[in-house]
């Protein structure tokens, strides 16, 4: 007959004679914890970074498609006097994205030919002989000014967004 009382008895006295008791077990959990924890950490910050990262690049690709749509239609009624359309393009642009925590010195507005001789030059919006023509505007922020955490490798990177448009509208054929 089997007994029961002399199988839990070996248990214990097999668990007391081995070399690691439940303090050592403790022990070894704090050692696994102290090397996971840091490169747990190292994840969760670099997912946190890449987030805000993608964040912030959409956000900026939403500001200049709105900025382009703007540059594109008749904006004689909403530019005030005395300001070009391309300076209300840059004021816009550049609000939009402050309103998203984006400092206002960081943020580079360019206006410019999409096409032509003349392409990479600045791209005058209310000059009549650039009526129906494209152009590119492109909007840049350095990365280490939406960053959270200044990281050496990414530090002289930029985050960029262009959209290339055509200036005026195109009569449809109901017009």
């Amino acid at each position: 007959m089997f007994n029961h009382r002399s199988k839990k008895s070996s248990f214990r006295q097999l668990a007391q004679g081995r070399r690691f008791s439940r303090s050592g077990r403790r022990g070894a959990a704090a050692v696994e914890c102290a090397l996971v924890l840091p490169i747990a950490v190292l994840m969760f910050l670099g997912v946190a970074e890449l987030g805000q990262g993608l964040t912030a690049s959409t956000t900026l690709t939403a500001a200049v498609r709105e900025a382009g749509r703007l540059a594109c239609m008749d904006f004689k009624d909403f530019v005030p006097a005395g300001m070009t359309p391309n300076q209300k393009i840059e004021q816009d642009v550049k609000r939009l994205l402050m309103a998203s925590g984006v400092p206002q010195n960081a943020i580079s507005v360019q206006i410019v030919h999409a096409e032509g001789n003349s392409l990479g030059q600045p791209f005058d919006l209310d000059h009549p002989s650039n009526y129906q023509k494209l152009f590119r505007l492109e909007v840049t922020v350095p990365y280490n000014q939406i960053s959270s955490y200044p990281l050496r490798m990414l530090a002289d990177r930029d985050i960029t967004s262009s959209i290339v448009m055509r200036r005026g509208r195109v009569a449809s054929m109901s017009d």
